[in-house]
C-alpha cells in the first residue's frame, strides 16, 4: 500500500464520540477518564490511515458482506468501511461493545 488513507467520520460517529464523552464525564463524574478514552479511540482510528486492513470484518454476515470492519478500543468498537478507490476509511459508528450493534449500522 503506497498511499496513506484519509479518515472520514460520519455525523453519527461524531455524535457517538460526543455521547461517550458526555456519559463518562457527566453520568460517571470522570472527566479525565472520558478524555483518556476519547484520546485512545482517536489514536487507534488514526492508525487506520496506514493500516486500514489490519482489523477483522464484523461477525454479522449481512454487515460483513457490506464490508464493515471493527476496531476494538477498550470497551468500545469502532465500525468502519474502506473505500479503496478513494484511499479512504469511513468511520461509521463508535459503540459500546456490549450493546447489540446490528440494527445501529
Amino acid at each position: 500500500m503506497a498511499n496513506n488513507y484519509t479518515i472520514k467520520m460520519t455525523p453519527k460517529a461524531a455524535d457517538d464520540l460526543d455521547n461517550i464523552y458526555r456519559y463518562i464525564s457527566e453520568e460517571l463524574f470522570a472527566t479525565s477518564a472520558a478524555t483518556n478514552i476519547l484520546e485512545r479511540i482517536e489514536k487507534e482510528i488514526m492508525r487506520l490511515k496506514e493500516f486500514p486492513f489490519s482489523c477483522n470484518h464484523v461477525a454479522d454476515e449481512y454487515l460483513r458482506n457490506k464490508g464493515y470492519r471493527k476496531l476494538i478500543v477498550d470497551n468500545y468498537i469502532v465500525f468502519y468501511l474502506i473505500e479503496e478507490e478513494k484511499d479512504q476509511v469511513i468511520i461509521m459508528r463508535v459503540l459500546y461493545g456490549k450493546q447489540k450493534y446490528e440494527n445501529l449500522l
